[in-house]
């Protein structure tokens, strides 16, 4: 898991163990405790990770957004500290803090400023899921009810859907328009 996210331009943390041991106790205390392979990858990497090349991955059910394929882009994963201006897992955890209620923990972001979380509570625990930001999500312990999409059953899982896109821009349906002034 960890190695992919490396293939895909992630590096592994400067800071040390220690600190990144007392960031995560941080997040732990303002949420509760973390998934396992989440938790990994944040003492891993450390910081946010900007993705240098197109990353997608197709969710167990197709958002909103995704691609006539089904695919969602994925253009960060946050960290416990920033990397290259990157939003930290703190920042987002206070910016929807009120729209995710504690249930959810945003963990990186997709087109559009869309959200993927990770489910913190209940029987959706560990599960990864996309948020379209614009839909109020409604959700108990038990389901998701509208506003989310299921992406995968755990992070590692999750990670494992990632793959590389190459840049080709699809023109079907495009009408070609000649313009002269």
């Amino acid at each position: 898991m960890l190695r992919k996210l490396e293939s895909f331009g992630a590096v592994p943390a400067s800071l040390s163990s220690n600190v990144l041991r007392q960031n995560v106790h941080m997040l732990e205390g303002a949420t509760t405790k973390l998934p396992a392979n989440y938790r990994k990858f944040l003492l891993h990497f450390g910081a946010s990770v900007l993705f240098n090349m197109t990353v997608v991955f197709r969710a167990r059910q197709a958002s909103p957004w995704a691609d006539s394929k089904g695919f969602d882009s994925l253009e960060s994963l946050y960290g416990l500290c920033k990397g290259r201006n990157q939003c930290t897992v703190f920042e987002a955890l206070e910016t929807y803090r009120e729209d995710l209620h504690g249930q959810w923990l945003p963990i990186g972001a997709s087109a559009g400023d869309n959200q993927i979380c990770v489910c913190l509570k209940g029987a959706l625990f560990g599960q990864v899921w996309y948020w379209d930001h614009e839909a109020d999500p409604i959700f108990n312990d038990m389901e998701v009810v509208s506003g989310m999409t299921r992406v995968a059953n755990t992070f590692e899982e999750f990670i494992g859907l990632l793959e590389l896109r190459s840049e080709e821009v699809d023109t079907a349906g495009v009408v070609k328009v000649d313009l002269d002034f």
